[in-house]
């Protein structure tokens, strides 16, 4: 199965049920645990900067 890898591909298959691992294999994007933002990574170890601490202010200062 071949799969275009960018952030479409990603949010079209996430809803599968295919795992984490298998997302980030196919397209090279994965989803923060913290935030929620899908990013584009090399590696599943960590992920590249994204302003995720920001975004999680942001997010408790307007519900």
């Amino acid at each position: 199965m071949t799969v275009p890898k960018n952030r479409t591909a990603f949010l079209e298959l996430e809803p599968t049920g295919m795992t984490p691992d298998e997302l980030w294999n196919l397209t090279r994007f994965a989803r923060c645990g913290d935030c929620g933002y899908v990013v584009h990574t090399e590696t599943l170890t960590t992920l590249p900067e994204h302003y995720c601490t920001q975004r999680q202010v942001r997010r408790r200062a307007n519900p």
